[in-house]
């Protein structure tokens, strides 16, 4: 199924980019991550670019594995929803909303890197997204619809939203604290 851009969604995602900008203090378009995340052609390539970033946070706090296996989990679904063809040219950005995903973790893994203390709340977030997308991905196997899609884009921009949240909470030293809602199955 063909789906012409929505000028509605369009609208909404630029919206959330703004709102973005507005938590986090950083343009996503505009930053250099999504140069390098455009270029991505697989989701293992997406992951070694948030390897890199977590190094830093690895190095300081140590490492016992949580922290990747929950980013790639939550790369491979997001990875399989962009290129499946459920999203397809709805939005009519440049890069698909998982681009945008993308570089916001890694933005957030930059504003935690030297905190030690927000390590299990970004493990806890990153379940939650992992869990949660997982039940997203089922849409990638059926049929896409018009309204399907819209709603499929809604929630990655919810998404992004949450991830805005987190790293102005970072940036306020405020992340340590339990996160509150679980997605778990």
């Amino acid at each position: 199924m063909s789906i012409n851009p929505s000028p509605e969604l369009k609208s909404l995602f630029e919206a959330s980019l703004n709102e973005f900008e507005k938590r986090a203090g950083t343009n996503l378009v505009q930053h250099q991550i999504i140069d390098k995340l455009v270029n991505c052609e697989s989701a293992d390539s997406v992951i070694d670019l948030l390897q890199e970033q977590a190094q830093a946070f690895r190095n300081f706090r140590g490492d016992d594995g949580r922290l990747m296996t929950w980013l790639k989990r939550t790369v491979n679904v997001l990875y399989t929803l962009s290129t499946s063809g459920v999203l397809g040219g709805v939005i009519g950005l440049p890069f698909p909303p998982a681009k945008a995903i993308f570089a916001g973790l890694v933005i957030l893994l930059g504003a935690i890197k030297d905190i030690s203390t927000s390590y299990d709340a970004l493990v806890d977030l990153f379940e939650s997204f992992e869990s949660f997308l997982r039940r997203l991905d089922i849409y990638t196997k059926i049929p896409s619809t018009t309204a399907m899609t819209e709603i499929i884009v809604k929630i990655l921009i919810e998404l992004l939203s949450t991830i805005s949240l987190a790293i102005q909470q970072a940036q306020q030293g405020r992340l340590s604290e339990p996160h509150p809602l679980r997605y778990d199955s």
